[in-house]
């Protein structure tokens, strides 16, 4: 598998890093593993009684739920055992996390980790790695879920592949390089935003064609359509294209002008298409 700029890709069913660990090179969105199953003890009821002081009722007794740190304690351990982060990390910078169901003494959970966004920083010896992770159990339901990002050590300067790197200039300029939206929107004239968590674009359009692409256009975007970078990736990893099945199912967001963002529809699909080309 090569990048955009003919590399060779990390495959996302690569195995664990040495020692050392992967550097931002190794990384690359779509990249996933999986840990060995983990169970949950008495053991780990008491010690984290004790720890963290809490003998609310919720965490005591036989049916004694073990939210809040617990879980992150478990994933972040699990993450380290997998082996892919090593000495290249140079510190931890969030962790955002949520509660889907009760974990309990007995449970066994897996934690699930998905690449969803590589970042260089501006000084460009090193990069912002963020990782979905979920604790599954073992009859596949999903008990806790989240992103923490690392910064990690670079190999170089770049330039990185651009056609996962979502919500940048460099993938919008590789999409509009893709897109044929001039029938779409021949008689408009706007600005489109596109975002992926923290990261937004603008693709200034005029008569068909766009004209520019920044950071941020000077008068803000007409609209902006936004999601996670988890549902991104979800797009060009799909069979089909499933914009309008995501999009209904409230995956995305708008901000501004609605009844534009309604109008341009058949226009938002075909650059969805050159996003999952240029994937």
């Amino acid at each position: 598998m090569t990048d955009l700029a003919g590399r060779t890709a990390v495959s996302p069913t690569t195995s664990p890093g040495t020692a050392e660990g992967r550097c931002f090179e190794d990384f690359a969105v779509g990249q996933r593993w999986t840990s060995p199953p983990r169970p949950v003890t008495d053991d780990d009821l008491a010690t984290f009684t004790r720890l963290s002081g809490d003998d609310h009722p919720l965490h005591v007794g036989p049916d004694a739920m073990l939210q809040g740190p617990f879980g992150i304690a478990v994933a972040m351990g699990l993450l380290q055992g997998l082996g892919i982060h090593g000495e290249a990390v140079l510190g931890l910078l969030d962790t955002h996390w949520a509660y889907r169901r009760p974990l309990r003494v007995g449970d066994t959970v897996t934690l699930e980790v998905t690449i969803v966004r590589c970042h260089r920083t501006s000084a460009g010896d090193r990069g912002v790695v963020t990782r979905h992770m979920r604790l599954v159990t073992a009859d596949g339901a999903t008990v806790q879920e989240g992103t923490t990002s690392a910064l990690v050590a670079a190999r170089g300067t770049g330039p990185d592949p651009a056609g996962r790197a979502f919500g940048t200039v460099a993938w919008a300029e590789a999409i509009t390089g893709r897109s044929d939206i001039a029938e779409d929107l021949s008689s408009w004239d706007g600005t489109i935003g596109l975002r992926s968590g923290d990261d937004e674009v603008h693709l200034r359009v005029y008569r068909g064609r766009v004209i520019d692409v920044a950071r941020r256009a000077p008068r803000g975007a007409t609209f902006v359509l936004g999601a996670d970078a988890a549902t991104w990736l979800e797009i060009v990893e799909a069979p089909e294209n499933p914009f309008m099945r995501l999009a209904m199912a409230g995956r995305f967001t708008v901000t501004g002008d609605g009844y534009e963002y309604l109008r341009l529809t058949s226009a938002l699909h075909r650059l969805v298409d050159a996003v999952r080309e240029i994937a």
